[in-house]
């Protein structure tokens, strides 16, 4: 259940703490209060499109959290899916903020969340109806995921939706193979062509292009490259003179060796002359190899084979990829569809096999959901109708049609079955059955969803269902019958209920009061849970309006004491 909720700068909602209780909580007060901003402050928690325009003048964000207890497990689960911690507590924190600049920020136990994640687990525990729900309600579309809802027919209907998901995919591929096959002979030509003319390349190393560049720059620096290194090892190790920097420090050594007898440190010196002599030799052997072109007899031919071979790979990146890598995968992608070309009409015939067994299967598995879906709509619609004719629609009849979508005789499949659901109803005696939408007035309508809600109330859905002025064009008894409509409901799930119905209020099992005051010169909301003497004060306000007299304050007692008595 919701187990609090704070609001900071949102509106006149400067800092506004409620401890919601379990069972059944009603929120009044004065028109303008603040009411809708607590429902807005949670459609934020839900998900809700946010707007700098909700931030408190003279402040930069804000932010609302919420605290949940007794947390379902399915929602821990999805938690593990998405890589949020919590404790073995029953307990998960859901908070967002809204700063100036239009940013928004969703944590779900302090880990920061996306828009999408948070959606996915704020709706298994909450449920906002209000006008919003009221016209998803009218819309036709919406009535088989309700009565599925209902049914709960979800493991059927992922069964089927697998099947139908290849089956579609089937007759895409289907219907490109068709499709290849109008322009084969022109299609085969011209892949011929392109696996032909990359494959005469020879491209085998996807770095061949760059080690063409490295080579071809050596080859241009050819003849400098040679002179200048053949003049290196020269100097450094042999010449035609016989003079080189080895043979002088040859003949260095052999003139300190005959001083070893007179001077110590002849060895020493003898033993490092030594040692450049061998570096200095194999530095001038270094220095040849950078003249030597493995292979290349003649660098100014073999620069003219390179120029000519980076010229061929030049022209294939411009018709088939940036690099050699994307010409290769190019060529193995024509490769492919001649493969399919040659395959023709065999391979679709075998595609048409195939989509033929998921359709038989995709058809049973409708079938079912169809079934199923009768069994559910003959029961579900008998609750509704009893529980309209509750809510003062005696005369009521109520509907639920599901046809196949058929015509001609020939079966057409969706992504959920081939079954039309469509909600049908008829609010006063000898009218005909008509679309929703066609006929309900606004205080029907929400009376059918209350309906539709209290049938409901015993699946496995959102841990908190909250309804925003359910009473809207309703009086009297049927705002005391939506009241105890929704005491039933609070039995099974955490209601949360605004209203300015008296007849409601006092079925409340918490009463909060919302207050709008001036605090320096600003105004501000401010939320009360009301004691059972104010209480009668709030339900004798909203019985009497502005004079309130002592008739109204016995009406509004009388009133909680038959509210009681009705709550047993």
């Amino acid at each position: 259940m919701l187990y609090s909720l704070h609001i900071e700068n949102v509106a006149v909602a400067k800092n506004l703490d409620i401890d919601f209780q379990n069972g059944f909580n009603v929120l009044t007060g004065e028109t303008g209060a603040g009411k809708s901003i607590i429902i807005d402050s949670i459609g934020l928690i839900l998900g809700a499109k946010a707007s700098r325009d909700i931030i408190r003048h003279g402040t930069d964000k804000a932010s609302v959290s919420a605290l949940f207890s007794n947390v379902d497990r399915r929602v821990f689960d999805l938690c593990d899916e998405f890589g949020i911690q919590y404790d073995e507590d029953d307990l998960l924190s859901i908070s967002r903020s809204i700063s100036i600049d239009g940013k928004s920020v969703s944590k779900v136990n302090s880990r920061t969340v996306s828009l999408a994640q948070l959606k996915i687990i704020s709706s298994n525990l909450i449920n906002i109806h209000g006008q919003n729900e009221n016209h998803a309600f009218m819309d036709k579309a919406n009535h088989i995921l309700m009565l599925d809802e209902y049914a709960d027919s979800h493991d059927l209907l992922d069964q089927y939706k697998a099947v139908y998901d290849k089956l579609t995919a089937l007759k895409g591929e289907i219907s490109s193979l068709i499709e290849l096959n109008k322009q084969k002979d022109m299609m085969i030509d011209i892949l011929n062509y392109q696996v032909n003319e990359i494959a005469s390349a020879k491209l085998k190393d996807e770095n061949e292009e760059e080690k063409l560049n490295d080579l071809r720059t050596r080859l241009r620096d050819a003849e400098k490259i040679i002179k200048q290194s053949s003049n290196a090892y020269k100097v450094l190790y042999q010449n035609e003179s016989g003079i080189s920097a080895v043979y002088l420090i040859d003949k260095a050594i052999d003139s300190i060796s005959k001083l070893v007898d007179v001077e110590p440190s002849a060895n020493d010196m003898i033993q490092k002359l030594t040692s450049y002599k061998y570096e200095i030799a194999d530095i001038a052997e270094n220095a040849l190899a950078f003249g030597a072109f493995d292979g290349v007899d003649d660098p100014e031919a073999q620069l003219q084979i390179i120029e000519a071979r980076l010229m061929l790979i030049q022209k294939l990146k411009k018709k088939y990829g940036a690099n050699i890598a994307e010409i290769l995968k190019f060529k193995n992608d024509a490769e492919d569809k001649l493969r399919k070309f040659e395959l023709g009409e065999e391979k679709i015939e075998e595609l048409r096999a195939e989509y033929k067994a998921n359709y038989q299967n995709a058809l049973g598995l409708a079938e079912k959901l169809h079934l199923v879906r009768i069994e559910a709509s003959c029961k579900l619609s008998k609750i509704v109708k009893n529980a309209l004719e509750f809510l003062d629609m005696p005369k009521v009849r109520f509907e639920i049609e599901v046809n196949k979508n058929e015509n001609n005789g020939k079966i057409t499949l969706s992504q959920y079955g081939f079954d039309i659901v469509e909600f049908m109803i008829a609010t006063n005696v000898g009218e005909e059955l008509l679309e929703m939408n066609k006929i309900a007035s606004g205080g029907e309508l929400s009376r059918i969803m209350l309906a539709m809600k209290s049938a409901m109330s015993d699946k496995k859905g959102a841990q908190t269902v909250i309804f925003d002025e359910i009473d809207t064009g309703v009086s009297g008894s049927t705002s005391q019958k939506i009241g105890i409509k929704l005491c039933n409901i609070s039995k099974l799930t955490q209601t949360i209920c605004v209203t300015h119905s008296a007849q409601i209020a006092a079925l409340a099992d918490a009463h909060y009061f919302i207050k709008k005051q001036e605090v320096d010169e600003r105004a501000e909301a401010h939320v009360f849970l009301l004691d059972s003497e104010q209480r009668v004060d709030e339900i004798a306000r909203i019985i009497a309006g502005m004079d309130v007299t002592d008739k109204q304050f016995a009406a509004a007692k009388e009133l909680i004491k038959q509210s009681n008595a009705l709550k047993g």
